[in-house]
Formats: C-alpha cells, structure tokens, sequence
C-alpha cells in the first residue's frame, strides 16, 4: 500500500457483521459529530490502497472507536458520570457515559442524540474475549438494552 496522507486519522468500525479497521478523514471534526450529523462518511480500510474508499452509513454502525481526539474547552459541557451496560445485538459494552444533568435513556435522548460516547469502556461480542478501548461511541438506535451499574 502507498504511503498514507498525514490527515488520515485511525478509527474501528464495528457493524453488525463486520469489525472494519481502517482511516477516516475527520478534518479537525469529532467523530461523534460526524456520526451525529447522519450522513455517510468516507472509510479507508486497512490493507487497501488509497483509491479504495468506502462509503458508511452511521445507522449501520453498532459502535465506532474513534480516533483519539482532544474537543476545545469551549465544547466541553458539564456532565453528569454514570456507568453504564449496554447491549446492541450480540455485543456488549460498558464504560462511563457522560450525559447532560438530568439526562438519562430515555426516548428523549434517543431522538436528539442517535450516538453516545462511553469513555473507560469495554465490549465483546458473545463468546469472545472482552476488548478496551479510552473511547467508544455507542449507536443508540441499535440498542436494545441500556442499564446503569
């Protein structure tokens, strides 16, 4: 494979029937934005040349693990720290979600806020050995459990 341009960041794409490793061209954005936003973004997978781009749909995606990623303090909110289990499909996850004061699952938030990021987090899929990750972003319309710890 050639050699990558610099503003390639490295970013897990796990869908119901694939776990895709590859690139993503965030362009100083967060990648829960780009999800958020509902549009289909633009993956590179690992292993492919650079002309080999993909198309993704974020309703198709259980849960991302995104690039690392600092947010300027003046989109950094307060938040309320829950631990949290969720299921989506045959995957778990667990980690820390960071939700609005007052804010919990509910079918408010799921209708204003379709990804929810979980920090500390762990997942696997039934019968396979638990992963970590600092960050995942969890697609909230794919769940069909969310319960705190």
């Amino acid at each position: 494979m050639s050699t990558l341009p610099e503003d390639l960041e490295p970013v897990r794409i796990i869908l119901a029937n694939e776990d895709l490793a590859g690139w993503v061209r965030a362009a100083d954005r967060r990648m829960t934005d780009i999800l958020q936003s509902g549009d289909a973004f633009l993956f590179l997978p690992s292993g492919t040349e650079q002309a080999d781009w993909i198309e993704i749909y974020p309703d198709e995606t259980l849960l991302v693990v995104p690039p690392p990623h600092t947010s300027p303090p003046e989109l950094r909110l307060t938040r309320s720290l829950h631990q949290v289990a969720i299921r989506l499909d045959d995957l778990q996850v667990a980690g820390t979600a960071h939700l609005r004061p007052g804010e919990q699952d509910d079918p408010v938030m799921r209708a204003s806020r379709r990804f929810l990021p979980l920090t500390e987090a762990s997942f696997a899929r039934d019968g396979e050995a638990e992963q970590t990750a600092a960050v995942v972003i969890v697609n909230l319309r794919r769940v069909s459990e969310f319960r705190a710890t």
